[in-house]
């Protein structure tokens, strides 16, 4: 996934918070060691340095995490925006209560300071720079590629129309009918079926002799196989 640019705010509150960690990783350093030399003294001096060491070690305990936060913070990295916003909480209320005990300009500046830092920290754009949430998409916003036109598909040709010529029924044919001697040939009587298709030129139909059987061409003169004349 395509990580987003780091905003110009969230730079500067990592450099912020790197320096807070460097100054106040080098303070801790120096309570330390003042500690343990006050721990000589021979009649405060274990009190001294027992306070000492206790303050030394929760200044460098926050002094890491601020330093480990702007690291996370220049990366983008989800936890980091998780501390900020924790410790930005802790340290709202820390100057709530300054201001609650009368330590007007520093409670003041506190408040301001940490206040206006969990207002950015919940801004969309920075939450997904470090992950913690997408972008809202305003509806009323016109669409950045118009959608695309749908083109209606020819259905397929299921019904194909056969363009096969039908062959038209022989004809029914009427039994002849028996004539006298002497008489002339008996004239057949061609039905026509009411199925057959009249078309510009009817085909030649075959039919029998009636003196041999023998099957003749609709037309002829006389039948070739006993020369009957028809």
């Amino acid at each position: 996934m395509q990580r987003h640019s780091r905003p110009a705010g969230v730079t500067i509150l990592a450099v912020l918070e790197i320096l807070i960690g460097i100054v106040g990783l080098l303070a801790s350093l120096a309570i330390i060691g003042f500690s343990a030399l006050a721990s000589t003294i021979p009649t405060i001096g274990s009190l001294v340095g027992t306070l000492g060491l206790v303050i030394g070690g929760v200044a460098l305990f926050f002094s890491v995490i601020w330093l480990a936060t702007g690291i996370g913070f220049l990366h983008g990295s989800g936890w980091a925006w998780t501390l900020g916003m924790i410790f930005s909480i802790l340290s709202l209320l820390g100057a709530v209560g300054a201001l609650a005990i009368g330590l007007l300009t520093g409670a003041i500046v506190g408040i301001f300071f940490w206040s206006l830092m969990l207002y950015y920290l919940t801004r969309s754009h920075v939450k997904v720079f470090f992950g913690k949430g997408g972008l809202s998409v305003n509806p009323s916003y016109p669409m950045a590629f118009p959608p695309r036109p749908s083109f209606n598909q020819p259905s397929p040709v299921t019904n194909i129309p056969s363009y096969v010529p039908q062959t038209p029924p022989p004809p029914s044919l009427t039994t002849p009918t028996p004539q006298s001697t002497g008489s002339p040939a008996p004239v057949l009587q061609v039905v026509p079926s009411p199925n057959s298709q009249v078309s510009g030129a009817s085909p030649k139909a075959l039919v029998s002799c009636p003196y041999c059987g023998s099957r003749l061409t609709m037309g002829s003169p006389k039948c070739m196989t006993c020369g009957a004349n028809i």
